[in-house]
C-alpha cells in the first residue's frame, strides 16, 4: 500500500512512460533469451507501476524461462488478483505448475481458460495433452532409471512423440491472443500492451490442435546409447535420449521440429528487417516496417481471365477478349484463401516493380505477427532466393541461405518434418526469372524447383513465386491451378509517399519533384516503379532534372554514382574513369546474360580476372556487391548486380562499344544469340542498345524483323526500340501494322512516336488502347495525327475510371471532341467501373450524354455492388450504349427495378445470378423490336421452359447475330435444339455458344 501512495506522489503519465519504456526492454531482452535480464526490467518496471498487469505476466513467463516456477506462480496469482479474467496469467500458471511437477492442478488451471471463451478449447485441449505426455514421461524415466540402477538396460525414457505433433502450446496462446485480452481490469487506465515475443514466434509453431499419429509405435531397445524409433503412416522420426529439463525437445545431435524454427527466424530476424534504401548502395538500409510502401497488386479473375467484347464496326462487328482483375487490398490478402481461392501464386511484375521487397515484408510478418493470414495458416515460411541456388534442391537451399553453418539439424530430419507437415509450410520462391538456367534444368535435387512449381512435391504446401512475365508460361503450364498476381508497382498516392520517403532529409525537393513528375505523364508513369522511383529521386537530388528515355535515366543514374564516390574528378576526368569501367564490367554482364545454357545473374569473382581494379572500383562505388554465401560447408564469394535492369544496362554499354570499334561481326555474333525464344526477356538489353547507338538499334531493327513468333508482341518491342533510339529514320525498317495493341504508357509514348515518323501514314489499321486520366494529354496527341488516324479501321479505348480520385469526364470530352466528326465512328470507348472506381453519377451522366452525341460509348461493370448497378442503368436511361457488360454481381431480383434498358446493341451478363424469374424481368426491360444484336447469360441457372420463353421473345430482334447460353444448369443438346428451332439463323461455334 505504500509502494501504491508512493507511485501516486510521481505524475501518472510519467510513471506509465517510465513502466512501458522499461516492459519495452525487457521484451527486447527477452527476445534475445536473456531472460534474467528481463526479470530485472520487468521488476524496475513494477517499482513505477504496480498495478501493471502486463508486467507480472511477462516476468512470469521469463521465470518459467529460467526454471523459476514458484516465483512465476506469485506473479500469476497477483496478476489474476487484478484482472481475474486475464487468460495469458492461467497460461503461464499452468505452466509453471507443470514445471513443478504438479500435473493434476495444471490442468485444473488450464480448464478455467475455457470458462472464460470456448474459442480456446481446442488450445486448451493441446496444453491438457502436453500436461500428459509430460507425467508419462516422467514416468518412464524413473522406470528407465531403476532399470539402469540395476544394470540391466531395457528401455530409455521417451520425452515426446512425433516431431512437432506435441508442442509448447502455452506460447502460441500467448502469442495469438487478441489485443483486447491484453487490457487491464483494474481501473489503472493503462493500455493494451503486448507480452514479450516467444522464441521462436507462433506463426512458426506448430498449432496445438495439430492431429496426432494415434497409430504411433514406442520401440524398446536395450541400450542407453541407442535411439528410440517412432512410427507413423507418413514418416518415420529417430529420437535420441533426451536431457534432462522442462524445456528440453528433440534431438541433441540431429535437431527438432522446434530448433528448426528457432534457427529459420534467428535468420530472419537479420535478414527480413530492413530493405536498402538506395538502389545500389546496399550497406545504407531502413527499416522495412518504417519504409515499406504498399503495391499495386491486380489479381486476375480465376478461371475467368478473359472476357469478351463485341465492337461494331461499319460492315462487320469484332469480338476482344481481355484479362479481367480485381485489386488487392494489401499484402495480408495473398494469403487469404477467401480471396486467392488456390494454393499456389504466382505474382508477376516488370523489371523493379517492388517482388523482392515485397517478400521481405511478408518474411518480416514471421517476426512482427503484423499478418494475421500468414499467422493463422503457417508453422514454417520458407524464403528461398533462387538467384542464389547453387543446385536445384530447396533442401540444399535452406541449409545454404537460411540455416546457419553450426545448424543442429541434418537434411533427413528437416526434409522428414517438411513431408510431415506440408499443408502448414509456405514457400516463397523469389525470383524464378533470376535462376541460374542449367539450375532449373538439372534433374537432381530433393524438392527441385520445376517439382516443386508443377505440384510434382510438396502438393499440400502453399507456394507463392515470383518472376518477371517472360517465365509466367512456364510456371502455368502445370496442372495445378496458380492464382496469377500482377504487381504493377505503387498507386500514385504511394508512389508520393515513397519520393517522400526517399528525400526526407529535405522536404520541399521531394515536393518539387512530386510537382515535376504532374507534369510530365511519361515520368510519372515511370516512377510509379520502385526502383525506377529511387533512380529518379538520386538524380534529381544531385541534377534537379530528368530526362525521359530509359537509357538517359540510366546513364545519368551510373553517372552519379561514380561521382558521389569521386567528388574531386570533373566532368571530364568522371567519363574517362567511368567508362572502362563499365565496359570491362558489362563483357562479363553480357556473358551471363547470353550464356548459352541461360541468363546468369551471379557470377564468380575469377570471371573478373581480366579486370580486377573494375571489379573493386565497381564494388566500391556500388556498380556491383561482392555476397558471402554457403553451400554445404563451403563459403562463396560471389559477385552480383543489384538488380537485373543494372546488368542489362551494362551489357549494352559493352556490346555498343563493339560498334565504336568497329567490330560490327562481334556485335551480329552476339545478336544472333538473341532469338524467338528470348527476345522478350532481352526487352531492356535491346532498348539500352539502341538509346546509345543508332548503328545499332538499326541492325536491331533487321534482326527483329526477321524473327517467328507472336507479331503483335515483336512489332510493339520494335516500336519500343525505334522511340528508345530517338531515330527519324529507322521507321521504315517496321513491319507496317494491321492491328496495334497499347497497354501501358511506355506503349502509347512509342506509337506516338512512330506515327508521326512513319510514311506514308497508316491505312485501315485498328487500334486497342488501354487509357486513364493521367494518358489523355498523349492519347489526344495520338489522335491528332491525322494521317494515320484518319484513316484508321477502328479505334478501340479502353477508359479506367480512377480508383484514386473522383474522375472528372471533361478532360475525356474535349479529347473525344480532337476527333473529327465525320471519323468518330470508328471511335468506340468502353468506360470500366470497378468496385473501388470512384465518379459522381449526377456529372457522370451529363457527360454520358454529351459524349454519345459525338460516339457511341460502351460501359462495363465488375464486382459492384447490385444497388449501383441499378442506380447507374436508371440514371443512364436516356444514354446509348454499344455495350453493356456486366460480371460477377449478384443481380437475382434486381432487375425488375431498371426501367427498359436504353438503346443496347450488345448486354452481357455473366455470373449474375440469374434464374428463371429473372427472365421474366429481363424480357420486360429489353422490348421487342430495338437494335440488340447480342446477348450472353452465361453461368445463370435456367429451366428449359425459361430458355424457350426468351428465344421467343429473341425472334423479335431481327439484327440479333450472337447469343450465349454457355453453363446455365442444362443439357447442352437440349439448348442446342431450343436455339435452333427458335433461331435458326444463329449456329453453334462453342458450346453455348451460338454466332451468325
Amino acid at each position: 500500500m505504500k509502494a501504491l501512495e508512493a507511485d501516486a506522489n510521481k505524475p501518472a503519465e510519467k510513471r506509465k512512460a517510465e513502466a512501458t519504456a522499461l516492459k519495452d526492454q525487457g521484451n527486447q531482452a527477452f527476445k534475445k533469451s536473456n531472460y534474467t535480464r528481463a526479470v530485472e526490467l520487468y521488476t524496475q518496471g513494477l517499482e513505477r507501476l504496480k498495478d501493471f498487469v502486463v508486467l507480472y505476466t511477462n516476468r512470469a513467463q521469463a521465470y518459467n524461462k529460467l526454471g523459476k516456477f514458484t516465483e512465476a506462480m506469485e506473479d500469476c496469482r497477483t496478476a489474476l488478483q487484478l484482472e481475474p479474467n486475464n487468460v495469458k496469467a492461467l497460461v503461464h500458471l499452468g505452466k509453471a505448475q507443470q514445471g513443478l511437477k504438479d500435473y493434476e492442478v495444471a490442468v485444473t488451471t488450464y480448464k478455467e481458460i475455457t470458462k472464460i471463451d470456448e474459442k480456446y478449447e481446442s488450445k486448451v485441449a493441446g496444453y491438457i495433452a502436453e500436461v500428459n505426455l509430460a507425467e508419462s514421461t516422467a514416468k518412464s524415466d524413473m522406470e528407465a532409471e531403476r532399470l539402469l540402477s540395476e544394470g540391466d538396460v531395457k528401455a530409455t525414457g521417451v520425452h515426446e512423440i512425433g516431431l512437432g505433433d506435441v508442442t509448447d502450446s502455452q506460447a502460441a496462446l500467448t502469442q495469438q491472443l487478441p489485443d483486447d485480452q491484453q487490457t487491464t481490469q483494474s481501473g489503472s487506465g493503462q493500455p493494451s500492451q503486448q507480452e514479450p515475443t516467444q522464441q521462436p514466434p507462433p506463426q512458426l509453431q506448430p498449432r496445438p490442435d495439430y492431429p496426432q499419429r494415434s497409430e504411433a509405435i514406442i520401440g524398446s531397445i536395450s541400450g542407453s546409447q541407442n535411439p528410440v524409433i517412432v512410427g507413423s503412416n507418413e514418416v518415420n522420426i529417430i529420437y535420441n535420449k533426451l536431457s534432462e529439463g522442462p524445456e528440453t525437445t528433440g534431438l541433441q545431435e540431429s535437431g527438432t521440429f522446434e530448433d528448426l524454427q528457432q534457427e529459420i527466424i534467428d535468420n530472419y530476424e537479420q535478414t527480413a528487417t530492413t530493405i536498402p534504401a538506395h538502389p545500389t548502395l546496399q550497406s545504407r538500409n531502413v527499416g522495412i516496417e518504417e519504409f515499406f510502401i504498399p503495391l499495386n497488386l491486380r489479381k486476375n479473375i480465376s478461371g475467368k481471365t478473359k472476357s469478351e467484347r463485341l465492337v461494331t464496326l461499319l460492315k462487320q462487328n469484332i469480338f476482344l477478349d481481355e484479362a479481367q482483375k480485381i485489386i488487392l487490398k494489401s499484402v495480408d490478402d495473398l494469403f487469404n484463401q477467401k480471396i486467392v481461392k488456390e494454393i499456389k501464386i504466382l505474382l508477376y511484375g516488370g523489371a523493379g516493380t517492388g517482388k523482392t521487397t515485397l517478400l521481405v515484408k511478408v518474411v518480416n510478418s514471421c517476426i512482427t505477427l503484423s499478418s494475421e493470414p500468414l499467422l493463422g495458416r503457417f508453422d514454417l515460411v520458407l524464403w528461398i532466393k533462387l538467384r542464389q541456388m547453387q543446385s536445384n534442391s530447396v533442401l540444399d537451399a535452406i541449409f545454404d541461405q537460411i540455416l546457419p553453418i553450426d545448424t543442429k539439424l541434418d537434411k533427413t530430419t528437416v526434409q522428414r518434418i517438411i513431408d510431415g507437415k506440408q499443408s502448414r509450410i509456405a514457400l516463397l520462391l523469389d525470383g524464378l526469372d533470376e535462376i541460374p538456367s542449367h539450375v532449373l534444368q538439372s534433374k537432381e535435387g530433393v524438392y527441385r524447383v520445376q517439382d516443386i512449381l508443377h505440384s510434382r512435391v510438396l502438393t499440400k504446401s502453399f507456394v507463392l513465386v515470383t518472376t518477371r512475365p517472360h517465365m509466367m508460361e512456364y510456371v502455368l503450364e502445370g496442372s495445378n491451378p496458380y492464382a496469377v498476381v500482377e504487381t504493377c508497382g505503387f498507386r500514385p498516392q504511394d508512389r508520393d509517399q515513397y519520393i517522400r520517403l526517399n528525400l526526407s532529409d529535405d522536404s520541399d525537393m521531394g515536393e518539387a519533384l512530386i510537382s515535376h513528375l504532374e507534369d510530365n505523364a511519361n515520368l510519372k508513369e515511370m516512377a510509379v516503379i520502385p526502383i525506377i522511383s529511387q533512380m529518379l529521386c538520386l538524380v534529381w537530388k544531385n541534377e534537379k532534372s530528368l530526362p525521359e528515355r530509359i537509357t538517359k535515366l540510366y546513364e545519368k543514374f551510373a553517372v552519379v554514382l561514380f561521382k558521389r564516390c569521386n567528388k574531386d574528378m570533373n566532368d571530364d576526368q568522371v567519363m574517362l574513369n567511368l567508362m572502362p569501367i563499365i565496359d570491362d564490367l558489362g563483357r562479363v554482364a553480357l556473358q551471363g546474360l547470353l550464356d548459352s545454357r541461360g541468363e546468369r545473374l551471379m557470377f564468380n569473382e575469377t570471371e573478373f580476372q581480366d579486370c580486377p581494379s573494375c571489379l573493386a572500383e565497381g564494388c566500391r562505388v556500388g556498380f556491383v556487391l561482392r555476397e558471402t554465401f554457403t553451400s554445404g560447408l563451403d563459403v562463396k564469394v560471389l559477385v552480383t548486380f543489384p538488380h537485373k535492369s543494372i546488368q542489362e544496362y551494362f551489357a549494352a554499354c559493352h556490346l555498343v562499344k563493339l560498334l565504336q570499334q568497329d567490330d560490327e561481326n562481334n556485335f551480329r555474333h552476339q545478336l544472333e544469340q538473341i532469338g524467338e525464344g528470348n527476345v522478350f526477356a532481352m526487352e531492356y538489353l535491346l532498348r539500352f542498345c539502341c538509346g546509345r547507338s543508332m548503328q545499332a538499334a538499326g541492325l536491331i531493327l533487321d534482326h527483329i524483323q526477321e524473327m517467328q513468333g507472336d507479331e503483335m508482341k515483336l512489332q510493339r518491342l520494335a516500336r519500343l526500340i525505334l522511340c528508345e533510339s530517338g531515330s527519324k529514320e529507322l521507321a521504315t525498317k517496321l513491319v507496317r501494322p494491321t492491328r496495334v495493341e497499347c497497354e501501358s504508357n511506355a506503349d502509347l509514348k512509342s506509337l506516338s512516336y512512330y506515327l508521326k515518323r512513319v510514311t506514308p501514314p497508316l491505312k485501315n489499321t485498328g487500334f486497342y488502347m488501354h487509357v486513364r486520366k493521367q494518358d489523355l494529354n498523349l492519347f489526344r496527341e495520338i489522335l491528332l495525327m491525322s494521317d494515320s488516324m484518319e484513316s484508321a479501321k477502328m479505334i478501340f479505348v479502353h477508359y479506367m475510371l480512377s480508383e484514386e480520385e473522383k474522375e472528372d469526364f471533361s478532360p475525356l470530352e474535349k479529347t473525344i471532341g480532337v476527333r473529327k466528326e465525320e471519323r468518330r465512328a470508328q471511335l468506340h470507348i468502353m468506360f470500366y467501373i470497378g468496385e473501388k472506381s470512384l465518379f459522381d453519377m449526377g456529372p457522370a451522366s451529363h457527360s454520358f450524354l454529351r459524349m454519345q452525341e459525338k460516339i457511341m460509348p460502351s460501359l462495363s461493370m465488375i464486382k459492384v455492388r447490385p444497388e449501383e448497378v441499378v442506380d447507374v442503368l436508371q440514371v443512364l436511361e436516356e444514354c446509348r450504349f454499344n455495350y453493356l457488360y456486366l460480371h460477377s454481381i449478384n443481380l437475382h431480383g434486381q432487375l425488375r427495378d431498371v426501367h427498359i434498358l436504353p438503346a443496347i446493341g450488345t448486354l452481357h451478363l455473366e455470373k449474375c445470378r440469374l434464374v428463371d424469374d429473372d427472365v421474366k424481368d429481363l424480357i420486360s426491360i429489353l422490348p421487342a423490336g430495338r437494335g440488340l444484336i447480342g446477348l450472353t447469360l452465361d453461368d445463370s441457372a435456367f429451366s428449359l421452359d425459361a430458355v424457350r420463353a426468351l428465344i421467343g421473345h429473341l425472334q423479335g430482334f431481327p439484327k440479333l447475330c450472337r447469343l450465349g447460353l454457355h453453363n446455365i444448369g442444362l443439357d447442352a443438346q437440349l439448348i442446342r435444339q431450343v436455339v435452333s428451332q427458335g433461331l435458326p439463323h444463329l449456329k453453334e461455334t462453342a458450346e453455348g455458344d451460338f454466332r451468325a
